[in-house]
């Protein structure tokens, strides 16, 4: 699973008022490190002429699908909800580059979503994916801990509970006043109806999931190089489904050097 799109000849850096930042692919020790950690793996898609999107990565096999940590908070309208979205991705951003400095060998997710309730009222909260390794100190230096860990693996909820201390940070040091969470609850993806899953850390390394980079409109990219990140690898994905003998492919088969 390897690949070097067009594009990157195009964009090898992009420059913030707090630095610059290298765009680089992911090698394919990167790849494959993240293709053992999720729970159903990830391929390699054509890209076509209208999309750059090279990779897939598993979210639903036959009827199961990935779960996560949905951090709620307190209902409120669309328009409340959009712009509560926003900050959070602000915020997830600053949290995750603190974050990867945690020494975990496993890869972490967050996602801030917008779901429309019952009521007609929605909420903004973030989803927490979590794939713990069980080769990094997220599971041989901590104990067990029921909390996440019976659901996500051994490691899950140190690694949670890290990445929710840098998150409350973000907010403080930010000015901002944070929405009104008020629990953790195992969901399935599609319970979140709308993610937006842009950063994800894999170990010290952050990747980049969107197609598109949008380096002039996201201040992410400003929060990012302010926190001291000088390279983001860029693996522009899709959300797949698939069935359990795709696991072959997904999940077993070698990565192409």
């Amino acid at each position: 699973m390897s690949y070097f799109p067009s594009y990157l000849s195009r964009m090898p850096s992009i420059s913030t008022t707090h630095g610059t930042i290298k765009i680089e692919p992911p090698s394919p020790v990167l790849l494959r490190n993240l293709r053992s950690l999720l729970p159903f793996g990830a391929c390699q898609i054509a890209p076509t002429e209208n999309s750059e999107t090279s990779f897939g990565i598993v979210f639903q096999c036959d009827q199961t699908e990935v779960c996560c940590v949905k951090q709620e908070a307190v209902e409120c309208s669309r328009e409340d909800a959009s712009r509560w979205m926003e900050i959070q991705h602000w915020i997830c951003v600053e949290a995750l580059s603190q974050f990867k400095a945690e020494g975990f060998s496993g890869g972490y997710l967050p996602a801030p979503y917008l779901r429309q309730r019952d009521s007609g009222k929605w909420e903004a909260g973030v989803s927490h994916f979590i794939f713990p390794s069980p080769a990094g100190i997220e599971s041989q230096e901590f104990p067990m801990d029921e909390a996440f860990d019976d659901h996500f693996g051994h490691g899950a909820t140190i690694m949670l509970k890290r990445f929710l201390a840098h998150f409350k940070e973000a907010f403080l040091s930010s000015g901002l006043t944070s929405p009104q969470y008020f629990s953790l609850n195992v969901r399935p993806r599609l319970h979140l109806q709308s993610l937006a899953m842009y950063f994800l850390s894999v170990g010290p390394h952050l990747i980049c999931l969107r197609e598109n980079l949008r380096e002039e409109e996201d201040p992410a990219w400003t929060i990012l190089a302010g926190q001291g990140v000088k390279t983001v690898f860029h693996m522009p994905c899709v959300p797949m489904a698939i069935k359990s003998v795709d696991l072959a492919v997904t999940k077993f088969a070698q990565p192409c050097e």
